[in-house]
C-alpha cells in the first residue's frame, strides 16, 4: 500500500522548520479489532476500578515531546509533567476482596484482567496461601517505573510554584499500575471503594499493567514494507505515545530484534563498542598494531550456525576475536543432562557439517537458529566450545571467558525455563501468555482516550529487574556472563528485553526514541548488572576507576547471594570479572580481593544472612602448584552467603581506616611481600612505581624470622610446600572474648507479614569481657551452621584481631574485629 500524505491541524504541528505535513505508512492490521476500536471502546469498569485516578498513567505523545524540547515549559495539568497531587507515598486505592474482584470480573473489565493476570502468575496466591491469606484484600497502587530526561544538549523548562518563572527540569517520572496484597483488618470495611486509608502489603506485584499505545496496532502486522513505524513507534507521528505498551506476537518478531541491534551498532559505537573493535576496511598497519597489543588466543571454539558443526581458529589476538562477529549464549545447564557436549572423544567428530543437528539440547538449538535468522555466521556455547572432561583444555578456556563475552557481538540470554531443554520461548514454539486490553478513560473531544494493557514480567519489588525471580539469575556462573557482555537479547518466558550501554527496550513497550527523550527504566537499566557500560552510576564518584569499584562490588554482592552446583567453583565462575575489571583498572587481585585496596576489602561483612564456610577443594587446579586447593578463609569467596566488599575509595573518607597491613606468602623463592606490591612481584618493571608504597620497612612489616619465631609450626618444609598466596600474615591488637548463647534481632518495625519476618529477622552472638559486659556483636550468624567460635585455650574465650576502626557520624567509635582460631589456618567472620 503506498504511503498517504496527510495534513496536520495547526495546533498540532511542531513548531519547527519541518513541513506541516508527514508520511505515514498504512500497515494492515494482524488482527480484525483495529486501533481506533481500541481506543473508543468505553470503559466498563467497577464501583471499586472507577474510582482510581488513572488519569497519573498518562505517557506523552509526540506532541508533548516535541513542544518540550523546543522549550515549551511542561504543562502541569497533564501526567506525567504534574506533580503527585495525593501525597508523598504512591497514590494507592482500595479494590475489595480477590472474591469480590473474581465476582465482578463478568461485567468489569479491569477485575477480569486483575484475575486473569494471577491466574498467570499463580505462584502470587500460593505464597498468599502459605502465609494464611486465602481471601487478600487487593489494592491498586500507581508506582514509578522509569525516569523520562531531556535528550543531550536539550533542556526542559516548567514552572517555578514557588519563585514564579520557568527552571530548568532534570527529569520526569512514568508510572505503571501495580497490585498489593494483604489480609484485611478485622474492624475494615472491605466494601467500601476509595482510596486507601491503610497501604501495607504482605505479597506484591508491581507493573502489572501499563498505558497501552493506541497508535500501534494490535499484533505487528504481516508483510509490512515500513515496521519502524509499526514496532518502533514513528517519531513523527504527533499522536504516537511513547514508552507504553504495545502487545507483542505469539512469535517473536526477528525483524524488532535486527532492528534494536542495526541501532546500536550504527550509533552507539562510543559507548557499546569496545577499543579494540575495528572495521575490516580499517588501516591494516593500525590492525597489525592492534593486535601486537592485544592478549594471544592459542585457540577459540565457535559453532559455525549454518554448517551447523564445531570450528577452531588458532593463534587469535582480542583483535581477531571482534573481527569474528560471533554470538554468545547464557543459560541454565540445569539438573537434567545435556544431549550433547563436546568431549575428547567425539572432538573431531563434532567439526563435521551438520554433526550437530537434531544432536543439541533444544535451547543451544534455538540459539543456533536466533543467530542464523540475526545474520551471524558464529556462536560461542560453553558446552560445545570448551572441552568439558578435560581440565587442561577449562582452564586455558575459563582464562579467556572475560574476552568471550566482551567480544562477542551481543549475548543471548536464555531467562525461560530451568534447564538446557526448555529452549527460547517464541523462536520456534509460540508463547501462550494473553494480554488484556482495559480501556479505562473514554475518549472526548479534548482528549484520546486510554487503555491499559497487562504487563508480561511484574516483579515481586518495585525496581526489581524482571529476570530476578528466574533460576538463570539465581545461578553463580550465569553472572559475569551477563556483566561482561555488551549487548544482551533477553529471552523470557513471554517477551524479551534488549540492554546495551546506551539502551534499555522492551517487546511489550514502545521505547525506542533517544532523539525525543531519554527513559531509564527502573526495573531494566538500574538493576540490570553490567560491568563494561560506560553508562555512569549516580551512586558514587564520577571518576571511572571508582564507578568501575562501585559496578564491581554491586557485583560480589550479587553473585555471592547465587547459587553454584559445586562449591569449588566459586572463584571460576567470577574469574571473567576478576579479570576485566583487571584489565580496567591495572590492579591485581588475591582471591577475589583487589591487591591495592586489600585491607580495605579484608573487612568485607555479611549481608543481612549469615555464612557457612566452603569446604571444598577448587574444582580447577591452581596457583602456583597446579592443586586443588581450598579457597582462603580470609576471602569472601571462601564463604557461602551475600557479602558486602569495602572497596570504594570513599570508605576512608567516611573515617573507615584499616588498621593492618597485610604479608602474603610466595614461593620460589620463598619470600613474604607486602599484598599491596604484588603488582610489581607480579612484574618487577613497576618496582620503582611511586604508585605503590614499600613499606617492607615499617615496623609493621612482617618477615620470614617473625614467622618461624612467632608461628613455629609454620616451618620452612611447611610454607616451601604451600602454595603462592594461601597465607596471609600482619600484625595487629588482639583481645580474647567470650561469646555469648545466639540471639534473635526481629525487624526494626513491627511486622505481621510472614515474608518480612523471615527475612529481616538476624541472628547474632553479643561479644563479652571479663567484667560481664558487652562491648559489641557480631554481624549475622547462620543459625543452622556449625558453631567454631571456640579455641583450644579451654577458657570459654574466643580471640579477636582489629581490622579497622569505624568513625560514625553522631556515634561512638567502633572497631571492626576477626574472630580468629590460632593454629588452623581459618578465621571465623564475625
Amino acid at each position: 500500500m503506498p504511503p498517504i500524505s496527510i495534513s496536520l491541524p495547526e495546533h498540532l504541528a511542531r513548531p519547527s522548520d519541518k513541513t506541516s505535513s508527514v508520511t505515514v505508512t498504512a500497515i494492515p492490521l494482524a488482527s480484525p479489532t483495529t486501533t481506533t476500536a481500541v481506543s473508543n471502546k468505553q470503559p466498563s469498569l467497577c464501583s471499586f476500578c472507577s474510582l482510581i485516578d488513572f488519569s497519573l498513567l498518562r505517557y506523552p505523545t509526540t506532541t508533548d515531546l516535541w513542544s518540550l524540547n523546543d522549550g515549551h515549559p511542561a504543562p502541569q495539568d497533564l501526567s506525567p509533567f504534574k506533580r503527585n497531587p495525593y501525597a508523598k507515598v504512591e497514590p494507592t486505592w482500595t479494590l475489595g476482596l480477590l472474591s469480590r474482584i473474581r465476582k465482578s470480573s463478568s461485567s468489569c473489565d479491569l477485575c477480569h484482567a486483575i484475575s486473569t493476570v494471577l491466574d498467570q502468575q499463580p505462584h502470587a496466591l500460593v505464597t498468599l496461601a502459605d502465609m494464611g491469606v486465602k481471601d487478600p484484600l487487593v489494592l491498586g497502587t500507581v508506582a514509578l517505573c522509569g525516569r523520562l530526561s531531556a535528550p543531550e544538549g536539550t533542556s526542559w523548562l516548567e514552572h517555578d510554584d514557588k519563585y514564579g518563572g520557568l527552571k530548568e527540569r532534570d527529569c520526569f517520572f512514568l508510572r505503571r499500575l501495580g497490585l498489593l496484597f494483604r489480609p484485611a483488618d478485622k474492624d475494615e470495611d472491605v466494601e467500601e471503594p476509595g482510596m486507601a486509608k491503610k497501604i501495607e502489603s504482605w505479597f506484591s506485584m508491581m507493573d502489572s499493567f501499563q498505558t497501552m499505545n493506541t497508535a500501534i496496532p494490535q499484533g505487528f502486522g504481516d508483510g509490512a514494507e515500513d515496521r519502524k513505524g509499526v514496532l518502533m513507534g514513528d517519531e513523527e507521528d504527533p499522536e504516537t505515545v511513547w514508552f507504553a505498551g504495545r502487545k507483542r506476537p505469539e512469535m517473536i518478531d526477528i525483524g524488532l530484534i535486527k532492528q534494536w541491534l542495526g541501532e546500536c551498532l550504527e550509533n552507539h559505537r562510543d559507548r557499546c563498542g569496545i577499543s579494540e573493535e575495528v572495521d575490516e576496511d580499517d588501516d591494516p598497519d593500525l590492525v597489525e598494531h592492534m593486535r601486537r597489543l592485544s592478549k594471544p588466543i592459542s585457540l577459540f571454539r565457535l559453532i559455525d550456525v549454518k554448517k551447523k558443526c564445531i570450528v577452531t581458529k588458532y593463534n587469535l589476538y582480542d583483535v581477531d576475536m571482534s573481527g569474528l562477529r560471533f554470538a554468545s549464549l547464557s543459560y541454565v545447564w540445569g539438573v537434567t543432562p545435556q544431549k550433547l557436549v563436546l568431549e575428547m572423544k567425539n572432538e573431531y567428530e563434532l567439526q563435521r557439517p551438520n554433526s550437530l543437528v537434531g544432536k543439541v539440547s533444544q535451547t543451544i538449538s534455538d540459539a543456533i537458529h536466533l543467530t542464523e535468522q540475526l545474520g551471524l555466521k558464529y556462536l560461542w556455547v560453553d558446552a560445545l566450545c570448551i572441552i568439558q572432561d578435560s581440565d587442561d583444555d577449562k582452564v586455558m578456556q575459563l582464562g579467556n571467558m572475560a574476552n568471550v563475552y566482551a567480544h562477542s557481538l551481543f549475548t543471548i540470554i536464555a531467562a525461560a525455563g530451568d534447564d538446557a531443554n526448555f529452549g527460547l520461548p517464541g523462536i520456534r514454539t509460540p508463547r501462550d501468555a494473553a494480554q488484556e486490553v482495559v480501556p479505562v478513560i473514554a475518549p472526548s473531544d479534548n482528549q484520546a482516550g486510554m487503555s491499559l494493557i497487562t504487563a508480561l514480567s511484574p516483579t515481586h519489588q518495585s525496581h526489581e529487574h524482571p529476570t530476578r525471580k528466574t533460576v538463570w539469575a539465581s545461578r553463580g556462573w550465569t553472572l559475569q556472563e551477563r556483566a561482561l557482555s555488551r549487548r544482551a537479547i533477553v529471552i523470557m518466558k513471554n517477551h524479551v528485553l534488549w540492554s546495551c550501554s546506551r539502551s534499555h527496550y522492551s517487546e511489550e513497550s514502545c521505547c525506542e526514541t533517544d532523539t525525543l527523550g531519554t527513559l531509564a527504566w527502573f526495573g531494566l537499566q538500574e538493576s540490570d548488572p553490567i560491568l563494561n557500560s560506560s553508562e555512569r552510576t549516580w551512586y558514587t564518584e564520577d571518576i571511572p576507576e571508582e564507578q568501575v569499584w562501585y559496578k564491581f562490588q554491586r557485583l560480589v554482592q550479587d553473585y555471592s547471594g547465587r547459587n553454584l552446583k559445586y562449591q569449588g567453583d566459586a572463584h571460576d565462575a567470577f574469574s571473567a570479572v576478576v579479570e576485566q575489571v583487571r584489565r580496567t583498572t591495572g590492579e591485581n587481585f588475591l582471591w577475589g580481593m583487589p591487591s591495592g585496596r586489600f585491607e580495605l576489602c579484608l573487612c568485607w561483612e555479611p549481608y543481612r544472612r549469615g555464612l557457612t564456610r566452603r569446604t571444598e577443594l577448587t574444582t580447577l587446579e591452581m596457583t602456583s602448584f597446579k592443586r586443588h586447593v581450598p579457597l582462603p578463609s580470609w576471602s569472601w569467596l571462601g564463604w557461602s552467603g551475600a557479602v558486602i566488599l569495602k572497596v570504594q575509595a570513599l570508605e576512608p573518607e567516611r573515617d573507615f581506616n584499616p588498621k593492618v597491613v597485610c604479608f602474603v606468602l610466595r614461593n620460589h623463592p620463598l619470600r613474604v611481600i607486602s599484598v599491596r606490591r604484588v603488582s610489581v612481584d607480579n612484574d618487577p618493571e613497576r618496582a620503582n612505581s611511586w604508585a605503590i608504597p614499600n613499606i617492607t620497612d615499617s615496623k609493621y612489616s612482617v618477615t620470614l624470622e617473625d614467622i618461624y619465631d612467632n608461628l613455629p609450626s609454620l616451618t620452612p618444609e611447611v610454607l616451601l610446600d604451600t602454595p603462592d598466596d594461601q597465607l596471609i600474615f600482619f600484625w595487629t591488637e588482639s583481645a580474647r572474648f567470650k561469646l555469648s548463647n545466639l540471639k534473635v534481632q526481629g525487624p526494626s518495625v513491627l511486622q505481621d507479614n510472614p515474608l518480612h519476618v523471615k527475612e529481616y529477622t538476624k541472628y547474632y552472638r553479643d561479644i563479652i569481657n571479663d567484667e560481664g559486659d558487652v562491648v559489641g556483636k557480631t554481624h549475622p550468624c547462620d543459625p543452622e551452621a556449625k558453631d567454631i567460635g571456640l579455641d583450644e585455650h579451654g577458657d570459654g574465650k574466643c580471640e579477636f584481631i582489629r581490622l579497622a576502626n569505624n568513625y560514625l557520624p553522631f556515634c561512638d567509635p567502633e572497631k571492626l574485629v576477626m574472630q580468629v582460631r590460632r593454629g588452623t589456618g581459618k578465621e571465623i567472620r564475625t
